[in-house]
């Protein structure tokens, strides 16, 4: 069944830094989904806890190293619609890992950083970005970084 959908992708620091936002929501457009809103932020605490409230409770370790990576940092908060709008952007994000993301996706494709070296480091996995997994998670975040925005 298609139906349209409204999802939220980050751009995170990394991403900014080494200047792949245009690549990155072209290759969203390419395939047939539409950049509905764009946010320039900097992770705060409070953001951050709200984001991650999951990861904090079930892994504090990865929270305190995401924690690191992010605060005070420029995010680029963007809202994707489209038909099956979720599991099209996460399909074209690609897994966590980019040691295990195929050819042709985002982390596939831009990211080096392992989860592996990450871990070695103690610190978070540089993988150039968030993708809601699920319509709640979308829907929460989604009233997270645009905040008074219906349709998400």
């Amino acid at each position: 069944m298609t139906q349209i959908q409204h999802t939220l992708v980050l751009l995170k620091p990394d991403a900014l830094e080494r200047g792949l936002c245009g690549e990155i929501l072209r290759r969203f457009e390419a395939a047939g989904l539409r950049i509905g809103g764009v946010r320039w932020v900097r992770f705060d605490v409070p953001l951050l806890n709200r984001h991650y409230a999951e990861l904090r409770a079930k892994h504090p370790a990865v929270f305190a190293r995401a924690r690191r990576f992010f605060i005070g940092k420029p995010v680029m908060a963007v809202r994707i619609s489209g038909v099956n709008a979720i599991a099209k952007v996460r399909a074209l994000t690609g897994p966590t890992d980019c040691l295990t993301a195929p050819a042709g996706t985002i982390r596939g494709d831009l990211s080096s950083d392992s989860v592996a070296t990450a871990d070695a480091a103690d610190r978070s996995v540089q993988n150039l970005i968030h993708a809601s997994d699920s319509p709640a998670s979308a829907r929460r975040e989604l009233r997270l970084w645009f905040p008074g925005r219906s349709g998400g």
